[in-house]
C-alpha cells in the first residue's frame, strides 16, 4: 500500500478507516457497520480536528457508503459474519497495512492525535 492508495479517498472516508483501525487495535474484527459509527462518534467527541471532516455528523448510512467504498478501493475487505439471531451482515476487516496508514494518517494534522491515542492503544 502507498500514501497514494490513501490520498485517494476523502478525509470522511480517512476517518473512517481510521474507526476501523481503532477497532482492530481492541481486537474487535472483522468489524461492522454500527461498531464503526460508534467509534467515529467516539473519536469526534475526543477529538475537536476531526469535526470539520464531518459536516453534518456522523450516520450509521454515511458509515455504510464509506465502508463500501473503501472495500471497492481495496482498502477494506468484506466478509460475512453471523449475527446472534442468524442474520448474514457485511463485516470489514484491514487489506492494508495498518502502520503505513497511520503513519500517513499522523502528518495530516486532524488525525495526528488520534493516531497517537490509537498506537498507545496498541502498546
Amino acid at each position: 500500500m502507498t500514501g497514494a492508495d490513501i490520498d485517494g479517498v476523502d478525509p470522511f472516508h480517512r476517518f473512517v478507516l481510521l474507526s476501523v483501525i481503532d477497532l482492530r487495535a481492541r481486537d474487535d474484527v472483522p468489524v461492522h457497520s454500527f461498531d464503526v459509527t460508534g467509534v467515529c462518534e467516539d473519536l469526534l467527541d475526543e477529538f475537536d480536528d476531526l469535526d470539520g471532516m464531518v459536516p453534518g455528523g456522523v450516520t450509521r448510512q454515511r458509515v455504510i457508503n464509506a465502508l463500501s467504498e473503501l472495500e471497492s478501493a481495496d482498502l477494506l475487505g468484506e466478509q460475512r459474519k453471523e449475527s446472534p439471531t442468524g442474520k448474514g451482515r457485511p463485516a470489514y476487516a484491514l487489506d492494508i497495512a495498518e502502520d503505513e496508514v497511520l503513519d500517513h494518517l499522523e502528518d495530516d494534522d486532524r488525525f495526528g492525535d488520534a493516531v497517537e491515542r490509537i498506537r498507545d492503544r496498541r502498546e
